[in-house]
């Protein structure tokens, strides 16, 4: 009966999730011609679309954030950092801050979710190369300065929750040519059908490595429910002129004060 349930939910999950994903493309595709018009404009409007598409898959899928602030977010625009452990990652801080995410090209070249990426207004990059980075950091900069909230992962990848990694630093160029400070956000998985994330369950949320989205997705549809944290560190002050080590080590304090590792 148990497995039967599961099936069921996860059956039941998968069923919305398609149609969620139709009903956003149907939604945001007749956008597109208006991104040669104005790019940074249309992909404000396809955030907030984003925002509240993500809020309710956060509702049928049954996680719930917890969500504490050290310091107010205003209506000023950030470039926020965060630690990256799952696709679902995404969701959380798009349901609370409609933005737009930079992510790599790997992605963008992954079935399904390389159009989800493209269709979500994402900004590229080439990890494996830095010969477009001064571009790539411009598309930043310019959506910062076009007032958009920005997401980056600065840890490149997703990880096992074991620890947050080492930040990389080229991105943080883009905060100082644009002059908008930095959000650090800190991701903490607390439960998956009220049992604690530990060693024994954490691949069931986790997505990291070799791991494949279809078969890890239809794994996420079936557990009972997700209780997460979303903590907000205060905002680091960025200038023109700034070592970027500096700004990339600061942000990686701050993240991984919050962050709770995953050990047992």
């Amino acid at each position: 009966m148990k497995n039967y349930t599961a099936f069921t939910r996860a059956s039941l999950r998968a069923l919305m999730f398609l149609f969620t994903v139709c009903c956003y493309f149907l939604t945001v595709i007749p956008l597109y011609p208006f991104f040669k018009l104005n790019p940074m404009k249309a992909r404000k409007v396809i955030c907030s679309i984003l925002g509240k598409y993500a809020r309710y898959t956060l509702w049928f899928m049954r996680i719930e954030v917890s969500q504490k602030i050290k310091e107010t977010v205003n209506s000023q625009n950030h470039l926020f950092v965060s630690n990256h452990l799952s696709y679902t990652d995404v969701l959380v801080i798009c349901a609370h801050y409609p933005s737009c995410f930079v992510t790599s090209v790997e992605m963008k070249n992954t079935p399904f979710l390389g159009q989800i990426c493209i269709l979500g207004g994402c900004l590229f990059v080439e990890r494996r190369s830095k010969e477009n980075l001064g571009q790539e950091v411009r598309d930043i900069t310019e959506a910062l300065r076009a007032g958009l909230d920005v997401v980056i992962f600065p840890e490149s990848t997703s990880t096992n929750g074991e620890e947050v990694i080492r930040f990389r630093r080229p991105l943080f160029q883009a905060a100082c040519d644009s002059k908008v400070n930095i959000k650090p956000l800190t991701l903490n998985y607390r439960y998956l059908s009220d049992e604690p994330v530990s060693l024994k369950n954490r691949d069931k949320v986790f997505w990291y490595g070799d791991m494949t989205f279809a078969d890890h997705l239809w794994g996420l549809f079936k557990i009972k429910k997700i209780v997460v944290d979303l903590t907000v560190g205060d905002s680091l002050k960025v200038e023109e002129k700034q070592d970027l080590r500096f700004l990339a080590e600061l942000s990686h304090t701050l993240v991984r004060k919050n962050y709770d590792p995953v050990l047992c």
